[in-house]
């Protein structure tokens, strides 16, 4: 696992998924847990899981922890599901958040119902895991069971909650990105008959401009 200071993960993401958001036909015979995971994409493009957790739990202790989550983290965004029900559990976590003068970013989240889950988590997970850019704490061995015996798994609580956060994150371009972008602008001018100083000026604001956007990225 790659040994990086939290401060340097500035932008945080959390998605809860309630047990009681369950669909009727899954895990019968056990209980179903509520599950929260948190996330944290660097300025290369990779994601960290910071959080991984799931538990057979009342309501009060899944809010609880909830709060703890945001105290622990200082989220960006803590993204909840919106479907049915689970809007009117949203909003009223909204309300005790204000009744506690507690700072808490929920964002209701309407997943598809159409889609099938496994379809769903597979897609969003897919491309992140391919690319090697997703990195799970050493810790975090429920949420590693999940993503290797995936769509066998019994349980894929902690796999379907981080699955969410990602689809949560901001499309980001990485630094290679945008230095791929600039060569091709350069080039562009250099064709076109652009004059030295001229393209020199361009290539000096785009360079200037990926750095300070690296360095806001990576700050607090």
């Amino acid at each position: 696992m790659i040994d990086i200071p939290l401060t340097d993960l500035a932008q945080r993401y959390a998605y809860v998924d309630p047990a009681s958001g369950k669909k009727a036909g899954e895990l019968r015979k056990v209980r179903a847990r509520s599950a929260i995971v948190v996330i944290a994409p660097d300025w290369l493009g990779r994601i960290f899981v910071l959080e991984a957790w799931a538990a057979r739990c009342s309501t009060d202790d899944l809010i609880e922890k909830m709060f703890a989550v945001e105290d622990a983290f200082k989220l960006k965004m803590m993204g909840g599901e919106a479907n049915g029900m689970q809007s009117i559990f949203q909003d009223a976590i909204i309300r005790d958040a204000r009744l506690r003068g507690k700072r808490l970013p929920l964002q209701l989240i309407y997943q598809p119902t159409r889609i099938d889950k496994d379809w769903r988590i597979r897609n969003r997970l897919g491309p992140v895991l391919s690319s090697g850019k997703l990195f799970v704490r050493d810790h975090m061995t429920e949420l590693k069971t999940e993503i290797a015996g995936f769509p066998l798994t019994p349980f894929k609580d902690l796999i379907d909650a981080l699955a969410s956060a990602i689809a949560m994150l901001p499309v980001q371009r990485t630094v290679n990105e945008r230095q791929n972008e600039t060569d091709s602008l350069l080039s562009y001018l250099r064709r076109s008959g652009a004059s030295p100083a001229h393209i020199e000026q361009v290539a000096r604001q785009r360079t200037e401009r990926m750095v300070t956007t690296s360095w806001m990225s990576r700050s607090i």
